[in-house]
């Protein structure tokens, strides 16, 4: 079996945590060497992921070693010169998203890929979450998507958690990218509202969305919410789904409610219009794994990314479309009321 040599920059919780897991899981990987600043970082993963060689500079780790890709798993305002660097050292790329801190830097990693030859994927996990696949595909088979709705609520300092660059571009963008994601299309008219409390930066959010297909679209965000809570709702007249990815907890598991062509009036008066199917699933069966990294779609898009290293075939999630989702994350922010 042909195997793809890899190379890991940044040795802290997003690699120890998902992918160097996933990757270790990965007939088709060779891990070659891993990079971090942190010296002990580095060569505790690498001892327990049998990683033959460490280093703390990256510039030396692609200078001396072959490798086929990098995964750059650094903070968001120092993505941009890692990837240049991995992809003019003819190296394949994995970014840990967002793309960039801002569309310009998406677009010229893009441009950098294109021009020399290699595929560049970037880590938007949602899309790649084996309960989503299954979700998209039962509410489309009843009919057209008419509505979507995202949520990501959390609690913290923003203008310290994230003191790089806003958290609307480097961890909302996670929902962001998925409403887009669902609804296919590109948006053509939006409306934010941007809130702050108690903090000297926004840290709230309420955006509706129109995209060119004609769904509609809500994006809600809040970082004075008790808890982490991570939710979408995909609704048509065929099947309307509720999909939780956490409610202070851990979560991966959806319900999906079809419709019967009863026209609802008021339930008061009327009922809720007669009885209706609903389905429950489970995002650890589905996956057929509770490793939280292989049904939370981590493993997958690792798995998509490799594929793309060794077929040539572009992952589902490429620079060239999360530029796009940068796009729709500035035009948000722009057009603010």
């Amino acid at each position: 079996m042909k195997k793809a040599r890899v190379g890991i920059i940044g040795a802290g919780g997003i690699a120890k945590g998902v992918h160097l897991p996933s990757l270790s899981e990965m007939d088709n990987v060779e891990l070659v060497a891993i990079c971090d600043l942190y010296a002990q970082k580095a060569q505790d993963m690498a001892e327990k992921y049998n990683i033959p060689k460490t280093y703390l500079s990256y510039h030396e780790m692609l200078a001396n070693e072959e490798l086929d890709a990098v995964f750059c798993l650094v903070n968001p305002d120092c993505m941009f010169r890692v990837a240049r660097d991995c992809m003019r050292a003819g190296c394949h790329v994995m970014l840990e998203k967002p793309a960039g801190i801002n569309s310009y830097q998406a677009h010229s990693l893009a441009a950098a890929a294109k021009d020399l030859g290699v595929i560049c994927g970037v880590a938007m996990n949602r899309r790649t979450i084996p309960l989503l696949d299954v979700v998209l595909e039962k509410v489309r088979a009843a009919g057209p998507i008419t509505q979507i709705d995202g949520r990501f609520m959390k609690f913290g300092k923003v203008e310290s958690n994230w003191d790089y660059a806003s958290a609307f571009v480097c961890d909302i963008v996670h929902a962001i990218d998925l409403v887009r994601y669902i609804a296919k299309s590109e948006p053509e008219k939006v409306a934010t509202i941007a809130n702050s409390i108690n903090s000297p930066v926004d840290n709230i959010w309420n955006s509706t969305i129109l995209f060119k297909n004609g769904i509609s679209a809500t994006l809600r965000a809040n970082y004075q919410a008790a808890a982490r809570i991570h939710d979408f709702e995909i609704h048509g007249p065929g099947a309307s789904a509720f999909i939780n990815m956490g409610f202070g907890e851990q979560a991966c598991e959806a319900t999906i409610l079809y419709g019967n062509g009863t026209v609802i009036y008021s339930s008061a008066s009327t009922g809720v219009g007669g009885d209706r199917k609903k389905e429950e699933l489970s995002g650890p069966e589905i996956a057929g794994s509770d490793n939280y990294y292989t049904y939370y779609g981590y493993k997958q898009e690792d798995i998509e990314f490799i594929d793309a290293v060794l077929t040539g075939k572009q992952p589902r999630c490429n620079i060239d479309d999360a530029a796009k989702t940068m796009d729709m994350v500035e035009l948000m922010l722009k057009n603010q009321i």
